[in-house]
């Protein structure tokens, strides 16, 4: 007989519900624009804005200079150095050299190694999905869900009571699926808990580039301390979503160390050439502000549609987001107080998708949220954020009147 279960690490995997909600959203969309409406979809991260044609140019000279043989692991030395000059522009860190650095398939992939170096950990809730579908169950961790407060600060007390014990703490700046940006106050606080308790930070910096209102990004890296992990990626920033470049930076040279072995044994490093277009999107500073600055004050524009449009409706709790590309309101008033479990789970999230409105609920993001939904403007044009938003007066007006 052959063996019915295999190794847990990939047995409790579960595949994000932000796909399946996506795979349901392109079958149910078929039989709603029957009725001459469109799907409006808030439902991924994915961006609608094509890699700038320059890191396209990029890759293709890497191609015609050969660069087409096994990479080195853990990145080559080029995009390393372009890397650091990264770092001391913007963040003016200088003391890292290129065995602070590990170029990964991908964020996702640096922070899956990085979840893997530990047994147990805490995190923010709510947070990105793939922390808690995957990449959890994948390092067989023990995870710590610690709530942020209803307009998503943070409970100090209650950040120290969980930390104690625990190998790492998780930290989205900007945040995935609320949007906030945390201070620098705030980060200098979190840092100094984490590491009065002997606690590393996985501190997972996606999207960085998109802070609005005057507001800046803040990297953890800053800190010269060797318990920071600081994972970074070019998807977000520069459009290359499907490219799968990240890179993972540290002061503790062990950890870059065992992050370039598992790199290696999994992928055995990410293709030359793309690292090649990659370093180029780092170094050429004019057309890389010109991109994101263009990316950056469309989502703008989105969030301030969605935002003044939302802010309106009676009964919906909303934080205007800082960064990232997500708004994350409560529902709390306008759900009926009988609906309760799985039915209360999916309430909202069923009542915009029969209007044709795709977003996801709550609970994907953890246990402590679940009368909030998601919605991304990241692919979603603000005549669309308009539409959607007489879209959910409809709904909301018709059940305050009620």
């Amino acid at each position: 007989m052959f063996r019915e279960r295999f190794d847990a690490s990939l047995e409790n995997i579960r595949m994000s519900p932000i796909v399946s909600i996506s795979e349901e959203v392109r079958r149910r969309s078929r039989e709603f624009e029957k009725s001459g409406r469109s799907m409006i979809r808030f439902q991924r991260g994915e961006i609608d804005f094509s890699t700038p044609q320059f890191i396209i140019s990029a890759a293709k000279e890497g191609l015609d200079r050969g660069l087409t043989k096994y990479p080195k692991s853990g990145g080559e030395d080029f995009l390393k150095q372009s890397i650091l000059r990264k770092l001391e522009r913007e963040q003016g860190v200088n003391d890292l050299s290129p065995d602070n650095i590990v170029v990964t398939y991908g964020g996702q992939e640096g922070l899956e190694l990085s979840f893997k170096l530990f047994s147990n950990g805490a995190g923010f809730s709510p947070t990105w999905s793939c922390a808690l579908e995957n990449f959890v169950p994948y390092a067989g961790l023990d995870f710590t869900e610690i709530p942020l407060k209803d307009d998503f600060s943070v409970d100090y007390e209650r950040l120290e009571a969980n930390v104690r014990g625990k190998d790492f703490f998780y930290l989205n700046n900007p945040q995935n699926p609320t949007g906030k940006v945390f201070d620098k106050g705030e980060l200098k606080t979190i840092v100094d808990i984490c590491t009065r308790n002997g606690c590393y930070i996985i501190s997972d910096e996606a999207y960085e580039k998109f802070v609005y209102d005057g507001l800046e990004h803040r990297s953890t890296i800053q800190y010269c301390q060797e318990n920071i992990i600081a994972i970074f990626t070019m998807s977000k920033s520069f459009s290359m979503t499907g490219w799968r470049i990240g890179y993972v930076v540290t002061r503790n040279k062990r950890i870059a160390q065992l992050l370039r072995l598992g790199n290696y044994t999994q992928t055995a490093g990410v293709t030359t050439f793309l690292q090649y277009a990659a370093a180029k999107a780092l170094d050429d500073q004019a057309n890389a502000d010109r991109a994101i600055g263009e990316m950056k004050a469309e989502f703008a524009k989105r969030r301030d549609a969605l935002y003044s449009g939302l802010e309106r409706l009676p009964g919906i709790r909303l934080s205007k987001p800082e960064g990232a590309f997500y708004m994350f309101p409560n529902f709390t008033e306008v759900i009926p107080p009988h609906v309760r479990g799985k039915q209360r789970e999916k309430y909202i999230y069923e009542l915009l998708m029969q209007q044709g409105i795709a977003t996801v609920y709550g609970s994907c993001f953890g246990r402590h949220f679940v009368d909030n939904v998601r919605l991304s403007f990241s692919a979603t044009p603000v005549d669309q954020i308009e539409e959607a938003i007489g879209r959910f007066e409809q709904i909301f007006s018709k059940r305050s009147a009620a």
